[in-house]
């Protein structure tokens, strides 16, 4: 199937969620992936975000827009505040100024006053945070799509369907929990060039057995973390729960997971606890 060009059009209904999964998830990819595109999904956003405030969009959209773009009270401050300025600026601009042949001492002195910083500074300060506020509620949205697609990509790398597989260029890594390690020194890896996934074999000490896992993967120092949900055992070794990451997320650190069972009304159990070490 010929995939359809990627246009402003196109882009402006993936922000608004219109588009299918499949062209949803390549979009996504190239998010990621292609500078030129991110640029161009951050032009479409803050058109979108204009046409939003100029209400230039239909019930349909603008319904679509505040469920994706105003779900939290700081979302909803943000664009009050952006809409308070866009709203200053066309007052200003309809005020009309007075002609230079005409200009008398009164208006000199209405100029001055507005010129003097007293009253500048304010405004300018006003324009400074909302463009801040603005650069950072844009980078949280991005941050935040990056991070659904990463959750993504680890659904479909760890689908039954895919640890089927024995995909080339993947590496097996067996850890143990912890609690059993005792003093052992942390199993590291090495993010060789030519290494695509890593698969990590983790074993289930306890007497408790579960027929789905959850695992949460995290890095030391970093408030990120990804959650891998519905993990089978392993057909071969019911005591071993495999999961597989992709390269591209490993950078040099130490990592925790934290493995859970899933009970049948959808509890999860205390979670064992395994590490490792990313070396460059």
């Amino acid at each position: 199937m010929k995939e359809e060009p990627i246009t402003d059009a196109l882009l402006r209904e993936f922000l608004l969620g219109k588009l299918a999964d499949d062209e949803c998830e390549r979009l996504e990819t190239l998010f990621l992936t292609d500078f030129q595109t991110k640029e161009r999904v951050a032009v479409v956003e803050q058109d979108l975000i204009e046409d939003y405030l100029e209400n230039g969009l239909t019930k349909e959209d603008r319904k679509r827009f505040l469920l994706r773009y105003a779900q939290t009270d700081e979302e909803q401050r943000k664009l009050r505040i952006t809409e308070s300025i866009r709203d200053w600026a066309a007052m200003e601009a309809r005020t009309p100024q007075p002609a230079a042949a005409s200009v008398s001492d009164w208006d000199r002195l209405r100029a001055r006053l507005r010129l003097n910083p007293i009253f500048v500074v304010p405004i300018a300060a006003i324009v400074l945070i909302a463009t801040v506020l603005a650069i950072v509620w844009l980078n949280t949205q991005i941050e935040q799509r990056k991070h659904l697609a990463i959750e993504q990509e680890l659904a479909q790398l760890n689908s039954p369907m895919s640890l089927r597989e024995s995909p080339s260029q993947m590496i097996s890594f067996d850890l143990r929990p912890v609690t059993a390690r005792s003093v052992e020194p942390t199993p590291g890896l090495s993010s060789r060039a030519e290494i695509r996934l890593v698969e990590l074999h983790l074993p289930w000490i306890r007497r408790e057995h579960y027929s789905i896992y959850q695992a949460e993967v995290r890095r030391i120092g970093n408030n990120e973390s990804f959650t891998i949900r519905n993990l089978p055992a392993d057909s071969g070794d019911q005591n071993v729960i495999r999961i597989r990451l992709p390269k591209h997320i490993l950078i040099r650190g130490q990592y925790q997971i934290y493995l859970s069972g899933i009970t049948n009304n959808g509890s999860l159990s205390s979670p064992e606890e395994y590490s490792f070490v990313v070396s460059n």
